[in-house]
Order: C-alpha cells, then structure tokens, then sequence
C-alpha cells in the first residue's frame, strides 16, 4: 500500500471537515460567479456585451465554477477509496502483529478457543471477549478470542442466509455488541479492525450526498436548466415539470 493504515484512517476522521471546507470553498466561489456575472450587466440591466461576446463571457464563468466544483467534489472520492481499502481490511489475518513465540502459543490454545466460541452463546461469548481485553496485553488471547469471534458472527449470518430467514432484532444487536468486543481485541493485538458494512455503507452515503449537494448548488448557475423548462412548458405538452 502506499499509505499506512494510520494515514487511512485520518482520511475518514477528517471527512467532516473536508466537507465544510468543500462547501465554504463553493460559497466563495459562487460569490464570485455572482459578483463576475453582475459585471455584465449595466446599472439599468441591459447587457454591458453584444450577445456573443456575453455568452462567451459567461461559459468561462461557468467553466470556472464547474471547475472548482468538480475539485472539491472529488475529495469525497478519497473518502469512498478509503473505505473500500479499509474494508480489504477484513481480509487480512492480524496474526502478522504476534512474535513467533506468541504464535506458538496462539497454536496451542486455538482448539479450545475455536470451540468455546463455536458453543457459547452470543451474549456469553461477548462476556468472554470483555473479559479477555479487560484482563489485560495478552496478545495469543486477544488474537485467538477476535478471530474465532469473528468466524461466529460469520456463521451466524451464513445461518440466517442459508435458511432464507432475516436474523431477528434480538440477534442483530447481540451481533453488534459482539462485533465491538471482537474490535477491541483487534486493536489490543496492533491490527487495524475493518470497517463493518454498516460503517462503510455510512461513509459512502455521507460522500455521495456530499457530491451531490456541490452538484446542485453549482448545477444551474448559468440558467441553461431554467431555460429549458420554460421553452418546454411554452408548447403547451406539459402541465408542470416539477
């Protein structure tokens, strides 16, 4: 990768304030558009140009704005590469933070681990996890109880999925509590969690609702959009357009 994990991570907690500096950079600009656009226009509102010399003179205005729109829009796009590359996260096996000495002995309590999560109950298990990050740097532990962890809430969704059935309200929290305890561990074993699809999906909206808010504050600065409504609704087909 060509950016740490760590440097990934400031890019989602920066997000909301790449945004509000998106957006104070369209109101600038828009100013300015407004200001420009003023300046071809008299006191009396005739037109300062000839009208090829106006229209010419408004299509760099608005080549302009669209411009820095489209600069600041793509800053969301930074924001949705980050979280697929975060969600590749998952993907990863954290193994690669303990020593071999602490692989080792990962390995020889993994079976005992491996069933214990496999057989306790979900709210059980969440206790047991608690427990482990609570109890201290024990890294073998922590790496052992969020893997196999993991693989639980992994069958309980392949469960849910196979037998066509939505898990039950119930069950999705004890998932979600389970799913922090799972992410604590992961941080006290050195690893970087992954983004659940919930956080991800999250993100992803908040930056596609941020891109499309720049489009439409700038969409039809130059009145191209208004012009066409009128000049539909003039030959009478349409009632409304809106």
């Amino acid at each position: 990768m060509t950016q740490t994990m760590d440097g990934l991570k400031s890019i989602l907690n920066d997000a909301e304030t790449t945004y509000e500096q998106g957006n104070a950079e369209i109101d600038k600009a828009l100013e300015r558009f407004a200001s420009a656009k003023a300046g071809l226009f008299r006191d009396d509102g005739s037109a300062v140009y000839a009208d090829p010399v106006y229209r010419e003179k408004m299509a760099a205005l608005t080549e302009e704005l669209h411009a820095v729109a489209d600069r600041v829009a793509s800053q969301a796009e930074a924001v949705i590469a980050t979280v697929n590359r975060l969600q590749e996260a998952e993907h990863t096996d954290p193994i690669g933070q303990l020593t071999l000495a602490q692989q080792q002995e990962a390995s020889a309590r993994a079976a005992f681990v491996r069933e214990d999560s496999a057989l306790l109950t979900l709210p059980a298990l969440t206790r047991r996890l608690v427990g482990v990050s609570a109890a201290g740097e024990n890294k073998p532990d922590c790496y052992l109880w969020s893997r196999y962890g993991r693989q639980r809430v992994e069958a309980e969704r392949t469960k849910s999925e196979e037998s066509e059935r939505p898990l039950d309200p119930t069950t999705r929290a004890q998932l979600a509590s389970l799913i922090d305890a799972i992410t604590a561990l992961e941080l006290a074993v050195g690893a970087t969690p992954a983004l659940t699809p919930r956080q991800a999906a999250q993100r992803i909206h908040a930056a596609r609702r941020f891109q499309q808010g720049v489009r439409e504050r700038v969409g039809d600065v130059d009145g191209a959009k208004a012009g066409l409504v009128r000049a539909m609704l003039a030959t009478g087909r349409y009632a409304s357009l809106y």
